[in-house]
This record gives C-alpha cells, sequence and structure tokens, in this order.
C-alpha cells in the first residue's frame, strides 16, 4: 500500500507540474493573422497534451485509490464536504455568471467590464462544445459505474464504449467539462489582466489558477474523474482562454464582439402635455 501511494503521489506530483508548464506554454501562443482560430502551434501542443494524458493514465488506478482511500476520507469529512461544494462550480454556472456580470456591464456602459465578462464566458463555452462531442463520442467510463441493476462497481481506466457518453453518465468521463471550465474562466482573466497591464497582476494570476485547480481536485476526490481527464481538461481549458482573449485582441471586428459589444440603441416615444417626443439610447 505504501508503493501505490508513493507512485500516486509522485503521478499527482506531475499531472500538476505538466499542467502548469502547459498553461504557461499556451500564454505564448499568437493566433495568426489570416483570421484562422488554431495554427499548428496550437495543433502540437493539443497532440502533446493527449500523449502527455495517455501518459498519465498508466497511473490512473494508483491515483484515484489514493484520492478515495475509505481510511483517509473516514478521517477528513471535511474533505468530502468542500470536495462537492468545489464540484459546483460547473460550466453552466460560470457560463450564467459571466453572462450575469455581461448584461450589468452593458447597464452601466462599462465597455471593459463587459468585454472581460464576455471573453471569459465565450472561453468556457467554445470549450464546452468541443469537450461535449469528443466524451460523448470516446464514451470513457469513469472511475465508477453504475450498471443497470443500479449496482456500483469499479472501472477500468482503459474502458472505451464508442458514442455510449451520449447516452450515459457513466461514459462521459474524458476530458473533465469541470476541470475546463475552471481552468478556462482563470486563463481568460489572466490574460485579460496581462493585454490591460491591470496592477498587482503577479500576484491574481497564481491565485486565479490555484482557485481553478480546486474543482478537478474535488472531482477527483469525489471519485468522478480519472487524473488523465483532468490533466486534458485542464489543457482544453488554458487553450480556450488564451485563444479566445488573444484572438479577439487581434480581430476586434470579429463577429461575437461586434454582435454583443457593439452600442445599440433603443428608442422610446414619450407623449405628454408638450406633445409627442422620440429619445434613443445605448443598450
Amino acid at each position: 500500500m505504501a508503493r501505490i501511494r508513493g507512485r500516486s503521489a509522485a503521478a499527482l506530483f506531475i499531472l500538476l507540474v505538466s499542467t502548469k508548464a502547459t498553461a504557461q506554454t499556451a500564454a505564448t501562443i499568437t493566433p495568426p493573422a489570416s483570421g484562422a482560430v488554431l495554427n499548428t502551434r496550437d495543433i502540437a501542443l493539443l497532440s502533446g497534451a493527449t500523449v502527455l494524458s495517455a501518459l498519465i493514465s498508466r497511473y490512473d488506478t494508483p491515483i484515484a485509490s489514493a484520492f478515495t482511500d475509505s481510511a483517509m476520507q473516514a478521517r477528513h469529512g471535511g474533505f468530502t464536504r468542500a470536495a462537492k461544494r468545489a464540484s459546483l462550480a460547473t460550466e453552466t454556472v460560470l457560463m450564467i455568471a459571466g453572462s450575469t456580470v455581461w448584461g450589468i456591464e452593458r447597464l452601466r456602459h462599462d465597455d471593459e467590464g463587459a468585454t472581460v465578462a464576455l471573453h471569459t464566458t465565450e472561453s468556457v463555452a467554445s470549450a464546452a462544445l468541443v469537450i461535449q462531442v469528443v466524451r460523448g463520442a470516446l464514451g470513457r467510463a469513469r472511475p465508477y459505474v453504475v450498471d443497470e441493476q443500479g449496482q456500483r462497481r469499479d472501472a477500468d481506466p482503459y474502458d472505451f464504449q464508442f458514442l455510449h457518453g451520449f447516452t450515459s453518465f457513466n461514459y462521459r468521463s474524458f476530458p473533465s467539462m469541470h476541470a475546463m471550465a475552471s481552468m478556462a474562466v482563470a486563463s481568460a482573466l489572466a490574460q485579460e489582466m496581462r493585454f490591460r497591464e491591470t496592477p498587482h497582476r503577479r500576484l491574481y494570476t497564481p491565485m486565479l489558477y490555484s482557485a481553478a485547480v480546486l474543482p478537478a481536485l474535488g472531482r477527483m476526490y469525489l471519485d468522478e474523474h480519472w487524473a488523465s481527464d483532468i490533466a486534458m481538461g485542464m489543457f482544453l481549458g488554458v487553450l480556450a482562454g488564451q485563444k479566445v482573449v488573444m484572438y479577439s485582441r487581434d480581430h476586434p471586428d470579429n463577429r461575437i464582439d461586434r454582435t454583443f459589444l457593439k452600442p445599440s440603441l433603443r428608442a422610446t416615444v414619450v407623449r405628454d402635455a408638450a406633445g409627442v417626443s422620440f429619445h434613443f439610447s445605448p443598450f
């Protein structure tokens, strides 16, 4: 058991370090002037992340065993509560929050705040669309599977059932949507701060990424994801956040920004004792 835990700790360390390195590398991606969203370097990074996830999958079982050790969870009941709370940060919640902030900032006529909120929400939404297709098609089993009789059993990290992820939650493990969503928010905000030269951004950026890791760790603690699911989800989140912000900056007249950030007019007609008057005001 000590040997397994040692290998689990080493593998988890590799996961976190490699993910941090991937995030730093993704931060240097430069969008092509042609208007294409992904360039050859992005494809190379995506291929490398896929290979890295495959390597991490060799340690998925011992890592899952370490995170879900019944004795440890019995001693630290607070960890389970914390993991469940962290898991509330789903892609849906984050997109609703971002959309709400965007609407408020538009009503306040704060263009900068609306832009940051839109790009953050767009980062999560774009990656979520990709992940929904990928995990649905691959149909990877979660660390546990509930069969048709309602019995829970341990799964194999190499249990893939093509297209089964579209119909079963149990086979919708790779990549992790939670890991993607939180990292997309962190990377988009960090990139916006870099471009805007926000004071103390060197302090805020590590705090953002540290907070973004918590939902991913919570999902592993709750036995919902393999470590390799988390690694790939983190990479996709970082990539999405970086690409959306950088692309929007290099292509300010893109369709999404024109639609959701351009000034719009609101016309009102007022009839009073003085007669009929027309008023126009932006959104």
